[in-house]
């Protein structure tokens, strides 16, 4: 499996100091839908695709264009009062297969650190069970070094302190860890499994908290809430039956 796994950029963009933030499907969605929002609202550019021989062979038609389901975006550095941030988005269409989960981090984490990437967002759901009415889902925050821990009180997330951690976040967590770089795992509560655009928006509300040049408003990713399920079902009907399962039921 080695080398099984290729970033191809398609422009050169200078990365030194800017923060990645990954949004892979897992239950609601919620990293999906985080990142295809960043990357609409801050009218990010792409640079580059991630490929495989072990994914999916689909292609993404967003108006009129294909795209390959797995892209990097990036933007300008943004400053404001002596704050700068830069943003890049890794964004997935489909759950890559478990077996190169481990592979396909320590692929985008050798890329991020040669790029200069010095902060790494990973957003995941989780099924808390049914929810109390009117009680908001909690979003729970998880860091892989001791310097980057101040992020779960800045970002106004509630400290995850004990139980585990799978996919795209555990995995890049414990890289992390092992690397010595700061990667924030924003852990939301989601009530079932299907888009959960309320969940997304207060993951976006806590990287608002850390992003202090950029301003992010939630507001127009919480009136689509409502159009989502007619969205999933759109999604369901057009997937391919070899790959209907590892399609996400959400695209932006």
């Amino acid at each position: 499996m080695s080398n099984s796994i290729e970033i191809h950029e398609i422009e050169s963009h200078d990365l030194k100091g800017a923060i990645l933030i990954d949004g892979f499907p897992s239950v609601g969605l919620v990293g999906t839908i985080v990142a295809n929002f960043l990357i609409k609202e801050l009218k990010l550019k792409q640079i580059g695709i991630i490929d495989s021989r072990y994914f999916p062979a689909i292609s993404v038609i967003k108006d009129g264009v294909p795209h390959n389901p797995m892209r990097l975006y990036a933007g300008e550095q943004v400053c404001n009062d002596g704050t700068c941030n830069q943003v890049v988005v890794c964004v997935s269409e489909f759950t890559p297969p478990a077996e190169i989960t481990k592979e396909l981090v320590k692929t985008l984490m050798d890329w991020a650190e040669k790029k200069g990437c010095t902060k790494v967002i990973s957003a995941e759901g989780f099924n808390s069970g049914p929810k109390e009415e009117g009680k908001e889902n909690i979003i729970y925050g998880i860091t892989s070094t001791e310097g980057s821990r101040i992020w779960i009180e800045e970002a106004k997330v509630e400290p995850f302190t004990y139980g585990t951690v799978g996919g795209i976040t555990g995995a890049i967590l414990n890289d992390g860890r092992i690397r010595g770089m700061n990667v924030l795992g924003l852990l939301a509560e989601v009530s079932e499994d299907a888009p959960d655009a309320r969940a997304a928006a207060n993951v976006i509300k806590a990287i608002d908290e850390l992003l202090l040049a950029i301003e992010l408003d939630t507001e127009p990713l919480l009136k689509e809430a409502e159009s989502l399920e007619k969205e999933v079902q759109v999604v369901r009907e057009q997937a391919p039956p070899e790959v209907s399962s590892s399609v996400p039921r959400y695209i932006g």
